[in-house]
This record gives C-alpha cells, structure tokens and sequence, in this order.
C-alpha cells in the first residue's frame, strides 16, 4: 500500500547535481503521492495489526513530556468532520488533517455519520497546554475490514489494512434457560436475528410468558458468518429449534419445498407446524387480562373482554398473526389506532391501541410481518396490545379457537426432507455428547480436586462425606463445519 509522509521535507543538494536530483525526487514524490490505491487492501494478520499497535505506544511511551499513551473511543457527532472529532480529542488540527489526509487514500473520509466509532491512542502532554499526540487510529471500514494507523518516534504517520478471512460457520447451541430464552440463547452465540426467528416460530405453540421456566432446555441449529478473530459479522438462518417446556419436546426444522420462495418450518413427521394464526403477535409481553366478562378498568362495570390484552412496553414490535389483507387501519374509538387483518372469509384478526401503525388498508401481509407498535391509544389504561380473533364475524377466545393447521409433506419433498432432518439430528446429537464427555470430565476433576471422596456402589455414585456439590455450568455451544445442503 502506498504510504504518505506528510512530514518529510525535500533534500537540499549542490548546485552541481540540482537539476537531475530535483527531477528525480519530484517523479518520485508524485508517484508516492498519486500512486493508485490496490482495488483490493493487503491483507495482515490480526496478531501484526496488535503488533503494530503496540509498538506505536512503546514508542509514544519513551518520548519526553508526555504521559503514557491512553486508548479512547471516539464517536462522531451529528454534523461533526472526522477531522474535527479527532481535533475535539485534543490533537492539534494539523495532526488531525494529516491523519485524515492519509485515511482518505483508503476510504471515504467525508461523508462520515453520525455515530461512527474511531479508536485513537492519545499520548497527552504531562506539564503545560501543548495539544496530545495521535500515536495510532483504527477505523472500522466494514464487517471485516479495519484501516489501522500508527506514528512512529520520528512523527511519521504510516497506514495499514487489516481484512480478516470470513467463514461460514453452523453452529449447534444447546443450553438451559435461565432468565429467558433471549438472554440464556444469545449466551451460546446466537444472535438477535436467530432469536427473534426462534420466537416467532414458537408463537402459536408457546406462551413464552406462561410457558417458558427457569430449567427448561433448548437446542438451536443455526448458520452464521465469524471473522478469523471470532467476530459475528452476519447471522444466518435458524435451520432447527427445539424447546422442552410444559412437560413436553416440540422440535421444529427448517426446509424449502421445490417452488417456494422461502424456506419453512415442519415438525419430525413433516408436517408445516406454521399455524394459520399466531397465538401471541407481540414477542417478551405477558397476559394482563384474558377473554371473557370482566370488570372494565375505566368504564367499572362488568362488561364482555372480546380479546386477550398482552402487556407491553410503548413501540414493542405487533407482528400479523397470520397472512392476509389489511381491512382496517385507522383510528375505531375506544380501541385508539386500529388494525383489521382479514386472513379469508372465516376468519380475522384484530389489534388495538397501538401507537403507531406500519400498513394500510388493501396490503397484503404474511405471518410475522411488522404491523405497528405496542402504545396506550383510545380508552386505555397503560401501554399495552388488544388482540381478538374473529370467525364468521364472532369474538373467539384466541386461546381456544380451532384454527385451520398446516400442510404435510410428501413425496420426493418428504424423502429430501427426511435426509435432511438426518443429518440435523447428527450434528445435534455429536454435539450432545461432547457436551455430555465435557460435563463429565469437569466433574472428575472436581471430585478429585474436593477433599471428599466417592465410592461407585454399582449402581450409583455415592457421597461418603456429605457436602454441596455446585451445578456443572453449561459449556458454551457447540460449533462445528458448515456441511452441505
């Protein structure tokens, strides 16, 4: 890569020898500077961009006058230059400009945004008001790419890239939930993409509110993109879930029928396990009130609940329980800003008191698209969702109501089905018993390491000494090579 030294002044040669040193250093100061970025930057290994960075603050350490160099975050404002941002850090505006002048040969240093994050090593003066050093910058420039700088003793600002190898990567998580299913499945490496698809494919099978407990187990298979150093840099797909609640398994795989423009979820037999309609169209919400008479909050006399209310935070996402076409969208009195999902001649859906709604009257939705956001419209008490379900133009208890089930798969689409679904449950079950080995030995070594001994009577592992054994933790998900489709 072409570097640039601002700083370096031309030699000064005898009269006798002027004219061909000054061309030749003219021809060379032209290339250096006009020389044409690569179309693509050379790759380094993260360990030598670390390198450099340390070697840029060992050298801004043994300068005099200044303090050991100190890394800072640095976030562009609304409206604010990179140039001015690094200034705002206390180097002087010259330094600033240099820095930005050797970064625009890489990228594009203008139109920055608001919000952008650069990392700096400041080294700050340690008596007086002299403006800090910039001993070294790096500038993410996109999910794999970073563009790291560094000054060396002499003041020269030098420019490096780092591109790190992306891999494919399907990974098997198999953990415990505790707290909820979001929190304990993002622990194992799945991302807010894989989580959000695990709740909206559980939705009409599970109450996450009601349903989900402390102790529960899942399983997820899903792909993902991981930089070299161990980065997420784009979730992938969720090829298979399994949730063990209510005293039960539901597993669910993913597969695209020949002709279909998405892939869909079927249980172990095949069968399209995508119910007609979601039980809960809000995702992290719990029941505040349910179907059936019930003494109403503002008005105080006993009256008819046609719906389900699930309570909710202002502009939590309301998802369309079902396809369909939009019949209302509007403001209906009481219920506030309004939605109407007709889903066909039967059936329909509706959703109240949201703050804001996302469709429009004739849209065609499918299941799971965002139609509004959770909000305290009309006659309301809090900020929550009204949901009800129609049939034949009859409130039913969304519960309750025996709605239409999916398809089942045969055929060759069953045969491919099953192949895959084999080779899902192999995955899942190598990753399981490498867990179970895991488990296993950690808890050798700790009977080994405890002062108290067991004895194997046949039949069981029995404690001599009585004392309280910690629970093993979970090891973290398992991961393993993305194999064919």
């Amino acid at each position: 890569m072409a570097q640039l030294d601002p700083r370096r002044q031309p030699v000064r040669l005898t009269p006798m020898v002027f004219v061909s040193a000054a061309a030749l250093t003219v021809g060379t100061l032209l290339w250096r500077v006009f020389q044409p970025m690569p179309s693509t930057l050379p790759v380094m290994d993260p360990s030598a961009v670390l390198a450099l960075e340390t070697r840029a603050l060992a050298e801004a350490a043994a300068r005099p006058g200044f303090a050991q160099p100190t890394n800072i975050q640095i976030m562009i404002r609304a409206g604010e230059t990179l140039s001015q941002a690094l200034t705002r850090s206390g180097v002087s505006s010259k330094e600033a400009q240099e820095a930005v002048g050797l970064l625009s040969q890489a990228f594009d240093v203008v139109n920055v945004t608001k919000g952008m994050s650069v990392q700096a090593a400041i080294a700050r003066p340690e008596e007086g008001r002299k403006p800090a050093q910039l001993l070294g910058l790096t500038v993410r420039t996109g999910p794999a790419k970073q563009l790291t700088l560094t000054t060396s003793h002499d003041g020269t600002m030098r420019l490096r890239a780092l591109e790190e190898s992306v891999r494919d990567e399907r990974r098997v998580a198999i953990g415990t939930i505790d707290g909820s299913l979001i929190t304990s499945a993002t622990a194992l490496g799945a991302t807010p993409n894989v989580t959000g698809q695990v709740l909206k494919l559980f939705a009409h099978k599970i109450d996450f509110e009601r349903d989900i407990k402390a102790g529960d187990t899942f399983k997820l298979v899903f792909d993902r993109k991981v930089t070299e150093s161990g980065r997420v840099v784009e979730s992938g797909n969720l090829l298979y879930a399994e949730i063990n609640a209510k005293g039960g398994v539901t597993r669910f795989y993913s597969y695209k029928r020949k002709g279909d423009k998405d892939a869909q979820f079927f249980d172990e037999a095949g069968k399209n396990i995508k119910g007609f309609l979601l039980a809960t169209p809000v995702a992290a919400a719990r029941t505040s009130s349910g179907f059936g008479m019930r003494r109403h909050p503002i008005q105080g006399f006993m009256k008819m609940h046609t719906g389900i209310d699930f309570a909710a935070g202002t502009g939590t996402p309301i998802y369309a329980a079902g396809d369909g076409v939009v019949a209302d969208a509007k403001w209906w009195g009481g219920y506030g800003r309004w939605v109407r999902i007709a889903h066909n001649k039967d059936w329909a859906t509706g959703y109240a008191h949201m703050s804001q709604i996302r469709v429009r009257p004739g849209q065609q939705v499918r299941q799971g698209d965002l139609i509004g956001y959770v909000g305290s419209t009309g006659n309301s008490t809090g900020p929550h969702l009204h949901f009800e379900v129609w049939y034949k133009n009859h409130p039913m208890n969304p519960k309750d109501a025996k709605v239409p089930q999916g398809t089942i798969l045969a055929g060759n689409d069953l045969v491919v089905f099953n192949a895959r679904k084999h080779e899902i449950d192999s995955m899942i079950a190598m990753a399981d018993q490498k867990r179970t080995q895991d488990n296993a030995a950690s808890q050798t070594l700790a009977m080994k390491a405890s002062p108290y001994q067991y004895e194997d009577t046949g039949a069981a592992n029995k404690l001599v000494a009585k004392t309280e054994r910690k629970n093993i933790p979970l090891r973290p998900a398992l991961s393993s090579t993305r194999g064919s489709n």
